[in-house]
């Protein structure tokens, strides 16, 4: 078969011409444009500084680089999985609100129209755990339905402004050079390339209180005491660049004045004498007083310590998964957290060997004898199934480290290599000389499972950390039969060791501090009293909590052939106590309630909830919850134990709702009523990540007949509470007490557990009993 066709000639107007890649000069100039560009991009950030915990609305701009991306490719921006900065992408008008667009399609390289971008849309959605550590926190940004080229602009807005929205909240602590980094997927491979970092500095703001910290509690040959004081905006972040005046006051009466400098933290060093009982300090600049901070001392004539020593041996720094400099850390420790022990600690299966010789170096040059002790040392970070973490301090010369496994970024291997695995690798390693090293089984990550244990390392463990409180810990090793004295930590990510305020998220708790009792302020010294438990837990409070026998110290082990043995204990507290219990191996043994003690007002009411849904790392609770007040008169009402701006209560004469999130402790609100036995209340609360829902309903004469309400929810330890309170003027900030302890025919052990009216918590080591009967 034939036939004729008739071609058409080229249409007008015509397509646009193809580049003639066989003329040189047409093919160098085409290459020099896409050479001009970097390979995977470039990005841009519309803030070079960011105020810590603002609202903002921060933008990106990355344009594409000569590589281009290939139809369904990706690119994430990534920062640290420690920031408590967060996104999201499904509620336009919501905080933190975060979009993607293309801006501008390029035809860099002699395209044409019809060669530009075929994009059809930017699918963005947030990932907590979308990048590699620690830079895990990541926005996907998915090329849907065609391609992108070279020189093609993006914006990536965080806090989208344009939909109603308020903006995004900003990284509530400081930090120097607030990385984001640009990952690049230029294939459709789903195989990233770094492309590209951005640094913003997270910077403090304005003064909104004066923080005062001491000793508490001092020997009786001491003449002076030296406080140390700085300013903190609302985050709890130290603040830079203010010149204030800082005056100390004992009764109304000026003791000593200072000022802080111009540039840098906002902080000073006041001697005042020992005697003083409480210190005021006053702080005001030229133009304004910026607010007042308090701290109590006593004076105690038989103290095995020349004063109160505090600790915080769980630092990181940006060397692992930290936040700020190594240096930074130690400093802010000791001038900002004043504290008198720390010990920096690194992710063994992260930290570099050069990094670690320089962490060495830096501990040592920073520590005084008599001002500072500095402890290297690391997380063991081996899973929960063969140990769990464990923080090794090293006490003495030997720093030797005997890592799990070595696994981080920048390493030619492709799978980890087993170093001491499991934990009875570690054992063995440092169990040659016990007195150089302290083991201390750690909560917070992958948790230490107490089913091995290794009895001259590990001399400590521990209650409470930024992660929040593990008062379990301590119960569930004792019931074991296990001799574990209470030490505290803040396990520090967020550049603020020595008790610093809670994050957002993730770190909600209170940085943790562990008491020492030591006859000198040097590295021999505290580390004996560190492995002779001598030693106390907070929840980040300076307060001194001490239990003795006789000249037997908590931690000390007892030998005794009499059925009884005294106890005495004394608490020191930042503010009044409440409720003091003892515990011996089985549980509490005696509660004394302050409360009761001052006298329960016809008035108040307390409503309080906390605990932790489980045990493992991200164990919070976040609480929805109302309460609603008939019969009678509200006076007032108050938060209580609202750790930082996030934990949102909202208060309306007689009715209360909140959103807060607990981790471990309690949160809640104090009600002043104006007749407390017509009262009725009623309480609807829900556990969101678990979907637990309860209700409360009862009467003022109900709590008038039985003092309180306990509502279990299921978890961990979940609960809700109302409970009758004292005036919290009237609750003491020292109490002391004997104990009359029973003996059984075996091993015992006592320990005493105590909390503060402002949610404040501390723990005893105990003292362990052994009742010699005489039988042999």
């Amino acid at each position: 078969m034939s036939a004729e066709v008739t071609l058409r000639p080229l249409s007008l107007p015509r397509p646009p011409a193809s580049n003639d890649c066989s003329v040189a000069e047409v093919r160098d100039k085409i290459t020099a444009e896409l050479d001009a560009l970097p390979f995977l991009g470039s990005l841009a950030c519309s803030h070079a500084e960011l105020v810590a915990g603002s609202l903002a609305e921060v933008v990106f701009t990355y344009t594409v680089g000569s590589s281009g991306i290939a139809d369904s490719g990706w690119l994430k921006l990534c920062f640290r999985y420690y920031s408590d900065w967060d996104l999201q992408t499904f509620e336009p008008g919501g905080r933190d609100y975060a979009t993607a667009r293309v801006l501008q399609r390029s035809l860099v390289g002699g395209a044409s129209e019809a060669g530009a971008a075929t994009v059809q849309k930017l699918a963005v959605r947030y990932d907590v755990k979308g990048g590699e550590r620690p830079f895990q926190k990541s926005l996907l940004v998915h090329v849907v339905d065609g391609y992108l080229r070279p020189g093609d602009v993006l914006e990536i807005r965080l806090g989208d402004r344009r939909f109603g929205g308020p903006g995004t909240r900003v990284q509530t602590f400081v930090e120097d050079e607030f990385e984001v980094h640009l990952f690049v997927d230029p294939l459709g491979t789903s195989r990233m390339a770094h492309a590209a970092v951005n640094k913003i500095a997270i910077v403090p703001g304005q003064p909104q209180r004066v923080v005062v910290h001491g000793p508490r509690v001092v020997r009786g040959d001491a003449s002076t005491v030296r406080l140390r004081t700085h300013l903190q905006d609302q985050w709890g972040n130290v603040c830079t660049d203010v010149a204030a005046t800082m005056s100390a006051h004992t009764d109304g009466v000026p003791v000593a004045s200072t000022t802080t400098p111009a540039a840098g933290w906002a902080q000073a060093e006041l001697t005042v004498p020992a005697g003083a009982g409480r210190v005021d300090v006053i702080a005001k600049t030229d133009a304004t007083v910026i607010g007042r901070g308090s701290t109590l001392i006593d004076v105690l004539d038989e103290l095995p310590s020349p004063r109160a020593y505090f600790g915080d041996l769980h630092v990181h720094s940006n060397d692992t998964v930290g936040t700020q400099n190594t240096d930074w850390n130690l400093r802010y420790g000791r001038d900002i957290g004043a504290l008198d022990v720390l010990g920096y600690t690194a992710n063994d299966f992260q930290i570099t060997d050069e990094a670690w010789v320089d962490v060495v170096t830096a501990c040592r040059e920073i520590s005084q004898d008599g001002a500072f002790v500095c402890f290297p040392g690391v997380e063991w970070c081996g899973n929960a199934g063969v140990g769990g973490d464990h923080n090794v301090v090293f006490l003495g010369e030997d720093t030797t480290l005997a890592r799990s496994l070595e696994w981080r970024q920048g390493m030619a291997s492709t799978s980890p290599t087993p170093q001491n695995w499991p934990i009875t690798q570690l054992y063995a390693a440092y169990e040659k000389d016990p007195e150089s090293y302290l083991l201390i089984p750690h909560v917070g990550g992958r948790r230490a499972i107490l089913d091995w244990h290794h009895p001259d390392l590990e001399r400590l463990i521990e209650v409470h950390s930024a992660w929040g409180s593990s008062p379990w810990f301590l119960e569930d090793a004792l019931a074991r039969g296990l001799r574990f004295g209470a030490s505290a930590a803040s396990d520090e990510h967020r550049g603020r060791p020595g008790g610093g305020s809670p994050g957002a998220n993730i770190f909600g708790g209170y940085g943790g501090l562990t008491g020492v009792l030591a006859p000198a302020l040097t590295s021999a010294e505290v580390g004996r009293g560190l492995r002779a438990r001598h030693t106390w837990a907070t929840t980040g409070a300076r307060a001194v909590a001490l239990l003795r026998s006789g000249d037997h110290w908590m931690g000390d082990e007892i030998l005794s052939n009499a059925e009884d043995l005294t106890a005495s204990y004394a608490l020191y507290g930042t503010a009044g106590w409440e409720e003091v219990t003892a515990y011996d191996t089985t549980g509490p043994v005696w509660r004394r309630d302050l409360h009761a003690e001052a006298g329960l007002s016809r008035q108040l009411v307390r409503i309080r909830w906390g605990g932790a849904r489980h045990r493992d790392r991200y164990r919070w609770a976040t609480w929805v919850g109302r309460l609603s007040i008939a019969g009678t008169g509200v006076e007032d009402m108050t938060p209580w134990a609202a750790a930082h701006p996030e934990q949102c209560l909202e208060l309306h004469g007689a009715e209360a709702e909140w959103r807060t999130t607990t981790y471990g402790s309690d949160i809640g609100l104090v009600v002043r009523l104006a007749d407390l036995s017509r009262a009725r209340f009623e309480i609807e609360a829900r556990v969101l990540e678990d979907d637990l829902t309860t209700g409360v309903r009862l009467t003022g004469a109900d709590l008038i007949a039985d003092g309180h309400r306990d509502v279990d929810v299921g978890g961990l330890n979940l609960r809700i509470r109302l409970e009758r309170i004292a005036e919290p003027a009237a609750l003491p900030s020292t109490v002391k007490g004997d104990l009359r302890l029973h003996l059984p025919l075996s091993e015992s052990a006592m320990y005493l557990r105590a909390r503060q009216f402002d949610g404040h918590q501390v723990w005893t080591s105990p003292l362990f009993v052994c009742r010699d009967t005489g039988e042999r």
